[in-house]
């Protein structure tokens, strides 16, 4: 059988910008291209879990508008069950505009719209589908009173839940501490820490924090340099496959999809993650919004050097 993965969060309308520069300090950034394409972490993630070959439905809301409706239909072209995704009336959909440089980027305007209107209200209907899901990941792009009343039902429920905690000023230390394992990237474990990630010691000392904070599992996302993850007592390094890095656009949904599949599926917290890097990788090394199937990540996996542990 498919692993069957649930995404409560968010869904976003993408506008992407590219080449060109500021035209004085004061002045417009004057874009040489761009892209629009329905995103959010949420439907990124739902829909990055059934191209990998799950079974995947979201929760969420989108607003009366064109955004919405294409949002939603990108979502469901790719089979993912959207029964539980809700329109509120005369609510507008949120977008994002991001400017786009050598791969990485640089969020220019973020609207959250419908996402921050759902309640657990919203949610409740869609608990029995949750409840057979394997694993359920969820994101501070939807309210925080929301995530924390999963975390809690989560728990009742023996479903395990993944926060991916963008952004970390929404995450709450109860969701945090709650959650079986949260994957913040470099930025987001400053956020949550204090610790600068500069140097080869500081991803350690920040995931040390969290540990010390309470959180179970916390999963560092690092680039180029892999993923550290720490549980109480240990933690391991986890190399990741060296691409050319054209569009970071959905890596880190990608990368907890992967991850949420292959913990469903029995394989241990380093070789899930292996192959979760495998799976941000090759989403990284096209443009727009990759989604790879399993066959693709799996080779990739096989090329990707072994875990190492570190303390």
């Amino acid at each position: 059988m498919n692993p069957r993965i649930g995404v409560v969060g968010g869904l976003n309308m993408d506008i992407r910008l590219f080449g060109g520069e500021h035209r004085s300090e004061d002045g417009a950034y004057l874009a040489e291209g761009y892209i629009i394409e329905p995103g959010g972490k949420g439907s990124n993630q739902a829909r990055a879990a059934a191209r990998l070959g799950a079974d995947a439905l979201l929760v969420g809301c989108v607003g009366d508008d064109e955004f919405g409706r294409l949002c939603v239909d990108a979502t469901r072209a790719d089979d993912v069950d959207t029964t539980h995704v809700l329109t509120k009336d005369e609510e507008r959909t949120g977008f994002v505009v991001v400017q786009l440089i050598d791969g990485r980027h640089r969020s220019l305007v973020f609207t959250p719209g419908a996402n921050s209107l759902l309640t657990w209200s919203d949610v409740t209907p869609a608990l029995d589908a949750l409840a057979d899901c394997d694993v359920v990941i969820t994101q501070s792009e939807v309210p925080t009173d929301t995530v924390d009343r999963l975390v809690d039902w989560s728990r009742n429920a023996g479903v395990p839940v993944y926060l991916d905690p963008a952004s970390p000023q929404q995450a709450s230390r109860h969701s945090l501490t709650g959650a079986e394992v949260i994957t913040p990237n470099a930025l987001e474990a400053e956020a949550l820490t204090g610790h600068s990630l500069h140097d080869d010691s500081t991803p350690l000392a920040a995931a040390d924090d969290l540990i010390a904070m309470g959180v179970r599992r916390a999963i560092l996302k690092l680039g180029p340099d892999g993923a550290l993850f720490a549980d109480d007592g240990s933690a391991t390094s986890i190399p990741t496959a060296v691409v050319e890095a054209v569009d970071e656009t959905g890596a880190g949904d990608v990368f907890v999809a992967a991850l949420a599949i292959q913990r469903a599926r029995g394989v241990d917290w380093a070789d899930a993650i292996r192959f979760a890097n495998a799976a941000a990788a090759v989403s990284i090394s096209h443009s727009g919004l990759a989604l790879p199937g399993f066959a693709e990540v799996a080779a990739v996996a096989e090329t990707v050097d072994p875990p190492i542990v570190i303390s």
